[in-house]
């Protein structure tokens, strides 16, 4: 699970510790999807691409506008390490403001924590309907050589396809 920070025509962002389960597992397949499911609207959107890190100027720039207390849990947080309870998060957490405070200074951003972008090929609208022929709209990237049919898929801006799916 992310909480998405940032979108824009380049992709979607979310920070995380580079460490944890979720980084490992990126490091290893960038393939990726975000899913938003309102459910009193009932409507979802997935959101289906490559993820690529964030550099270090554009991780290290949010990291430093984040308050304090966020700081420095992303700081102590080994993130999807076990620990012995809560209490002990809190007591380094506790440690580190106090060390942060007595030295008047900026707390450097982990080196372990960081930005990742996704770089959206394909972006699915879902809307439920109470007879189950929920409406499904597929935009994404043509593959490359890939022959349009005009009768199911149509071209939209930017490069993208789209067309409707069966539920």
């Amino acid at each position: 699970m992310v909480l998405l920070k940032g979108f824009g025509n380049h992709g979607f962002h979310f920070y995380t510790n580079y460490e944890s389960r979720k980084g490992v597992e990126l490091a290893h397949n960038p393939q990726a999807a975000l899913t938003f499911y309102w459910d009193g609207e009932n409507r979802s959107v997935r959101i289906e691409g490559v993820v690529e890190r964030l550099s270090e100027e554009e991780s290290s720039g949010y990291f430093n506008v984040r308050p304090l207390g966020s700081q420095v849990a992303a700081s102590v947080s080994h993130q999807s390490t076990v620990v012995p309870s809560r209490a002990f998060l809190a007591d380094q957490a506790e440690t580190l403001l106090a060390q942060v405070a007595a030295h008047s200074e900026r707390l450097p951003k982990p080196a372990f924590w960081g930005g990742y972008n996704l770089v959206p090929h394909t972006v699915e609208f879902w809307q439920g309907q109470t007879n189950r022929l929920h409406d499904r709209i597929r935009f994404r990237r043509p593959f490359l050589g890939e022959v349009i049919d005009p009768a199911l898929t149509h071209v939209g801006d930017d490069g993208w396809v789209f067309e409707r799916l069966a539920p």
